[in-house]
């Protein structure tokens, strides 16, 4: 059941192989989150075609290597403009675009079931050096991201097919607006069972433009890394042309450079109460435990959040007043019965298929093709 490997035996330092230099790790599974419309498709075909070529992106090293681009969210007459305006803002000529082929669903309203989970991970073992999943709520309707069972199950997947070598990165959304609450205050979607299932994980944002004069700026916060030390908001100026779109890292406005330890402590918060109802006591130290907020902001973050109506103040009677929260609007029954992925009859008998076409003249891996048997052939499709 267990190797047993004595402490003088196990490797002494970490050997780290970058995708993404200090940001996304080869065999590794990240998170990038965001809004919808904020700006994730493309700078996520900026890091794509990156890769593709070889070049750095946003002044840090990139490794370079093929790309697969799995799309449940839009769809090619989407994203595939963003390519070549991104190739050129990069100084990339179009062969590089030849390296990235685009996954689209046959019937993406079933989801990413077993079945095409399998085919990711045969295709992984060929080689890419990145893939990217768009997005989660697309992707895997049918999982319940608030229930741990049901996203560790899922996340145990992407892990896997990111342990066959490349990077899997993996887009997804905040959860809806609240007024009162930043979107990083809300973070992602179910984000404490996904974060703890990925090696990196990030937030996008935009700045308002009142803020920047008018440019088009993003935040990219770091909300986990596992492997480099937690970065500090990265400003991306996004400068659009007739043709092309760049990226370029810029300071951002002081008042967004940096969240306020009120606005760590309402998300951690919300992270801790994912988990479900927490007495007080229990939710102040947890938060303590997580960004190192004391008893008096924690319970300003609880005064702000229920005005909110993002969390519910719950009396639990006896003596002394005893009170607990938990977030509000949460169905208390399951949304399903807990049966395991594998189980569902989200994808038909003959399994989830996919197209497979090169954004270029392109007939597959240059230096691992595959065979029709392997199924990512011009043409071929996946079963």
């Amino acid at each position: 059941m267990f190797r047993v490997i004595p402490a003088h035996q196990l490797p002494p330092r970490l050997e780290v192989s970058w995708l993404w230099e200090g940001m996304v790790a080869q065999g590794t599974l990240a998170l990038l989150g965001g809004p919808g419309g904020v700006g994730k498709s493309t700078l996520v075909a900026a890091l794509e075609v990156a890769v593709a070529a070889g070049v750095p992106f946003l002044e840090r090293e990139v490794a370079q290597g093929e790309v697969l681009h799995v799309d449940y969210d839009t769809d090619p007459r989407l994203q595939g403009p963003w390519y070549p305006k991104v190739a050129a803002g990069l100084g990339v000529n179009g062969e590089a675009l030849g390296r990235i082929r685009y996954l689209e669903p046959q019937e993406a309203t079933k989801g990413l079931g077993e079945e095409g989970l399998k085919a990711l991970l045969e295709m992984a073992r060929q080689g890419p050096a990145l893939i990217v999943i768009d997005s989660w709520s697309a992707a895997f309707p049918f999982v319940d991201p608030r229930r741990s069972d049901h996203v560790a199950e899922v996340m145990a997947y992407l892990k896997e097919i990111a342990r066959a070598g490349p990077a899997v990165l993996l887009l997804d959304h905040t959860p809806k607006p609240v007024q009162g609450l930043t979107a990083l205050e809300r973070g992602v979607a179910g984000s404490f069972y996904k974060l703890a299932g990925a090696r990196s994980a990030f937030l996008l944002t935009r700045v308002p433009p009142k803020l920047t004069g008018g440019r088009d700026v993003l935040k990219l916060d770091a909300l986990k890394n596992n492997l480099a030390p937690l970065m500090d908001p990265l400003g991306v100026e996004r400068v659009w042309g007739p043709d092309t779109l760049e990226f370029a890292l810029t300071d951002l406005p002081e008042e967004e450079a940096r969240p306020s330890k009120l606005e760590q402590a309402k998300r951690a918060v919300l992270e801790v109460l994912e988990e479900g109802p927490k007495p007080r006591k229990e939710v102040i130290r947890l938060v303590a435990e997580r960004v190192n907020a004391g008893e008096r902001t924690t319970e300003e973050a609880l005064r702000a959040l229920v005005k909110a109506g993002a969390v519910e103040r719950l009396a639990l009677g006896g003596q002394g007043g005893a009170v607990a929260y938990r977030l509000a609007g949460l169905p208390q029954t399951p949304l399903r019965d807990g049966a395991a992925l594998r189980k569902t009859d989200s994808c038909d008998e003959e399994g989830q298929r996919f197209s497979a076409n090169g954004l270029a003249e392109n007939r597959g891996f240059a230096e691992n093709p595959l065979s029709p048997e392997g199924g990512l052939e011009e043409g071929w499709t996946w079963l």
